[in-house]
């Protein structure tokens, strides 16, 4: 018990110092453009963080919206691509017949086909869902097909031999067996998520208010650039959240993954 306190007090500290790295970077990052170009060219922290304060009633439910849309996302694209993957990944047939299918629309960027993504769903909220599935769903998909691929087969006869049906395999060999590269990946694809979500509330949401979700946020205020940069900061805050809690499901349900790694220390 006193050893996890300590470690989240560790994890907590170290987050702080790369913040406090990150807002002295900015800061001379802004001193240095204004030495260089004559002028202040980028809104200094203190600019931004005063913005966001005064705008915090518009900032905080942008956030919300955002959060929540990217949570729904999330949850669709593990509840539609974990079951997936592991079915073709850990059946033969399946593998070869929709392993090229998967890798041929795998690298298909969503924003190639936000035209029709748009004339399929409109201009609604379950677009701006769609955008960050797809995204979402291949990533989970793709990991969880590479890890069931290479599942150790004696794993696999030792349940089997003592008269394991299909499900009972997959749920106390495949899943546990998979979990971990599968929420690693998650973890991973935060980034493209979030950038996919960005481009979603900004091409598909211009005759919405900056209330609409950060990225209509940032974009309405083009032309304040104080209250757009904290719109940013708050995209990378949404990031650094939902990577957090994936880890914190990761330690939660494969403790024995970080068991052995603390053993090792």
């Amino acid at each position: 018990m006193r050893s996890a306190l300590s470690s989240t007090v560790r994890w907590v500290l170290l987050y702080l110092l790369a913040l406090g790295v990150v807002i002295g970077g900015w800061g001379g990052i802004c001193a240095l453009l204004v030495w260089v170009r004559g002028r202040p060219v980028l809104p200094t922290p203190g600019e931004t963080f005063t913005a966001a304060w005064e705008n915090l009633p518009v900032l905080a439910q942008a956030f919300g919206t955002s959060a929540l849309r990217f949570l729904i996302a999330l949850v669709v694209s593990f509840l539609l691509g974990l079951p997936l993957g592991l079915a073709i990944g850990f059946e033969r047939r399946l593998d070869t017949f929709l392993s090229p299918l998967i890798y041929i629309l795998y690298p298909m960027p969503p924003v190639a086909l936000l035209l029709f993504l748009y004339l399929a769903f409109g201009l609604g909220e379950v677009v701006r869902l769609v955008v960050v599935v797809i995204a979402l769903f291949f990533q989970v998909v793709v990991a969880a097909q590479g890890a069931a691929k290479y599942i150790t087969p004696s794993h696999v006869a030792a349940v089997r031999s003592a008269g394991a049906t299909r499900l009972q395999l997959y749920r106390h060999v495949v899943l546990p067996a998979t979990l971990p590269n599968v929420l690693t990946a998650a973890r991973v694809s935060v980034g493209l998520g979030i950038t996919m979500l960005y481009i979603a509330e900004t091409k598909l949401g211009v005759l919405l208010g900056p209330e609409a979700g950060l990225g209509r946020l940032i974009e309405y205020y083009t032309f304040r650039g104080d209250i757009s940069l904290a719109g940013v900061v708050g995209l990378a805050l949404l990031g650094l959240l939902f990577y957090a809690l994936l880890e914190l499901l990761e330690r939660s349900l494969c403790r024995w993954k970080f068991v052995g790694a603390q053993r090792g220390r």
